[in-house]
């Protein structure tokens, strides 16, 4: 039979009881604790995932952006090497940083009017670079202002980057209109900055108004900037640098002309002259004797000027050593009848570089046909001294002189110094009125 209920109520314990449930109660709470114990750390393991995540791909974005810059430098340093056009370069630089931000046109623009306005130089737009008289943009027909202030994208008082977003207020409204009419969101106007100066600035448009990656952008911005005032500052260089060859090539050609062709033709003419003292004085053998001499003075300066035009060809004959060339002048003057000049030879003489001939020689030359046309000297000596570390070249005549600080000096002694520079030797010239005039050029030549 079943026990009755009261001996069952009986064998059980109140106190094991209460145990037996705080035991349960407690080992509910342990594994309520240890369960969001584990929430916890895997939520926070999923920021730090997710940081992670971050932290990479901005590192990629980085490391993507170093190379686009490395690779734009790499690029301009490439066409500025082979193209010597200075717009066609900044056309490229401007491209290759519109390009390299994912933007879909941009401006190239510089200050002037002492930086009261910005000038449109270049555009990218549709694919092209077009300079600012082919662009529709309103501001190549009226530059806006550049210093700060209301309606400028071209903050003056301070090197920073501008950012007009959306409906890219903060211009003129009819340049605000064409950006519109783009399709451009985003302005980002960057300035190029050489030392502390702002010599321009560049615009990249973008269609994005509020890119999640804004700030990558403007920092990428600024150091394409920054490479983009390096390789433009660069071309300018090399610009300067050409046209610095061309001027010094037309110095070149305008000592030439004038210490050939122009002396040929001053002989040409004593000689003439002489001949009609003797006709008007009936000699008539002297009178040809100086005729015979216009002519070979004529037929030299027509060797002269072919060897002018050849002066860009390599020599097929080289042209006579300084000694040669320094009798032939002597030569030349006794042929005019007018001047007594010899040459004197003092040490041992060595090999010359054919510039340091060359540049000596013509130094000579025009010493002597001013003695010629100007000084009306009776004697002229040349004296050419070798000495172990140097080669003195001497010209000297008895003619008028004149005051050197009176004296500005015309185009044969502005050649005659160049002359002198090119070689690194050193020109002095000294003369007093009615005690004549000395030219002396000393060039250092070490022997060997």
């Amino acid at each position: 039979m079943p026990e009755p209920a009261s001996d069952l109520h009986a064998d059980l314990d109140p106190v094991a009881l209460r145990a037996e449930v705080e035991r349960l109660r407690q080992a509910l709470v342990d594994q309520r604790t240890r369960m969001s114990t584990a929430m916890a750390r895997a939520w926070q393991l999923g920021e730090e995932n997710r940081a992670l995540e971050l932290e990479l791909a901005q590192r990629r974005l980085a490391e993507a952006l170093a190379r686009g810059q490395s690779q734009m430098l790499i690029e301009s340093l490439s066409v500025l090497t082979s193209e010597s056009n200075l717009d066609r370069f900044l056309g490229h630089v401007l491209k290759a940083t519109v390009d390299q931000l994912g933007g879909v046109g941009g401006t190239l623009w510089f200050p002037e009017d002492g930086g009261a306005t910005a000038r449109l130089h270049l555009e990218y737009v549709d694919g092209a670079v077009i300079p600012a008289t082919e662009s529709r943009h309103p501001a190549a027909r009226l530059s806006p202002r550049a210093g700060g202030g209301p309606l400028s994208t071209f903050p003056g008082d301070r090197a920073e980057t501008y950012v007009l977003l959306h409906e890219v207020d903060g211009m003129p409204e009819a340049n605000r209109r064409y950006i519109m009419s783009l399709g451009v969101r985003m302005l980002i106007t960057v300035p190029m900055v050489l030392g502390s100066e702002t010599v321009g600035w560049l615009c990249i448009r973008s269609p994005d108004a509020e890119p999640p990656d804004l700030s990558n952008r403007i920092a990428a911005a600024q150091a394409l900037a920054g490479q983009a005032t390096l390789a433009m500052q660069m071309a300018t260089l090399g610009e300067q640098a050409r046209q610095a060859a061309v001027l010094d090539e037309r110095n070149r050609i305008a000592r030439e002309i004038h210490d050939t062709l122009a002396q040929g033709f001053t002989g040409v003419l004593v000689n003439l002259e002489a001949c009609t003292r003797a006709l008007k004085r009936s000699q008539i053998d002297a009178a040809l004797e100086h005729l015979q001499h216009s002519r070979a003075l004529a037929q030299a300066g027509l060797a002269e000027a072919r060897a002018s035009v050849r002066t860009l060809r390599p020599e097929s004959q080289p042209p006579p050593d300084l000694r040669t060339a320094l009798d032939t002048l002597v030569t030349w003057v006794q042929a005019s009848g007018a001047v007594r000049c010899q040459l004197v030879v003092d040490g041992t003489p060595r090999a010359l570089a054919r510039e340091i001939e060359i540049e000596l020689t013509r130094i000579a030359q025009e010493s002597l046909t001013n003695a010629l046309k100007h000084a009306q000297a009776q004697h002229v000596r040349m004296t050419l001294t070798w000495s172990p570390q140097a080669l003195r070249l001497v010209v000297a005549d008895d003619g008028l002189g004149f005051d050197p600080a009176q004296h500005t000096g015309g185009l044969g002694v502005v050649g005659m110094h160049e002359r002198a520079a090119r070689i690194g030797a050193q020109l002095e010239l000294t003369s007093r009125p009615a005690a004549g005039t000395r030219v002396a050029v000393t060039v250092r030549v070490p022997a060997r």
